[in-house]
C-alpha cells in the first residue's frame, strides 16, 4: 500500500515539472525495477564461479539468449517506474510518439540490442513527448503490458502505456550537468 501511495505521489509531482532531481537512494530503488522484469528463475543456470571459458561457450550463450526472451506475465496491468534511455521509434520532428526504453545508454544502436525482457516499448501516441538525447537519462511512469513486438533495431518484451516521461537530473554535483528543457 505504501508503495502505491509513493508511486502516485511521484507521478503527481512528476507531472507538475519536466525535470526532476533524483537522489542515489531513489535511483537504486528504480534501478531494481529492471530486475523485476525478469522471471525469478530466468538466469538460475549462471554459476557463481563464472569463468570466461564458460561465458564464451556457445551453449552458455544460447542459454543467455533464451533467458533474455522470458517475460514475467504477472506484471500485466501493473504500474511501474523505470529509469533508462530513449531510443526513438516513431516521431514527427522533435515529438516522439513511440520509443524503446533501454537500461543503458547507446543500446539498440550497438549490436547486439538488449534482451527482450530488458527492452520496453513506450507508447505515447496520444500525448507525444519531446526528444531527449540518446545519452540523457529519463524516468518513465506507466502501466505495463506483457507481449513482444518487433522493430528494425530491436524487439521489446513489454509495452508501457499511460506513460509520463521525465528527464533525470542527479542531486549529486558529481553527476550534475546543464541541459536545456526540450519543451522550450
Amino acid at each position: 500500500m505504501i508503495k502505491k501511495i509513493t508511486a502516485v505521489t511521484l507521478i503527481y509531482f512528476s507531472m507538475c515539472s519536466f525535470a526532476i532531481v533524483v537522489t542515489d537512494e531513489y535511483l537504486s530503488t528504480i534501478e531494481d525495477n529492471w530486475l523485476s522484469l525478469e522471471p525469478a528463475d530466468a538466469y538460475d543456470f549462471i554459476p557463481e564461479d563464472l569463468t570466461y571459458e564458460i561465458y564464451s561457450s556457445p551453449e552458455f550463450q544460447a542459454k543467455l539468449e533464451k533467458a533474455g526472451t522470458k517475460l514475467k506475465d504477472s506484471l500485466e496491468g501493473t504500474d511501474i517506474v523505470l529509469a533508462g534511455f530513449m531510443v526513438p521509434i516513431e516521431y514527427d520532428g522533435p515529438d516522439i510518439s513511440k520509443f524503446l526504453l533501454v537500461p543503458e545508454s547507446g543500446q539498440c544502436i550497438h549490436v547486439p540490442p538488449p534482451p527482450l525482457n530488458q527492452t520496453l516499448l513506450v507508447d505515447m501516441t496520444s500525448t507525444p513527448t519531446k526528444f531527449r538525447d540518446l545519452y540523457m537519462p529519463i524516468i518513465v511512469y506507466g502501466r505495463i503490458s506483457v507481449g513482444s513486438q518487433s522493430f528494425d533495431i530491436a524487439d521489446s518484451g513489454y509495452t508501457i502505456s499511460d506513460a509520463a516521461v521525465e528527464t533525470l537530473h542527479f542531486s549529486d554535483e558529481e553527476y550534475s550537468y546543464t541541459i536545456e528543457d526540450p519543451h522550450d
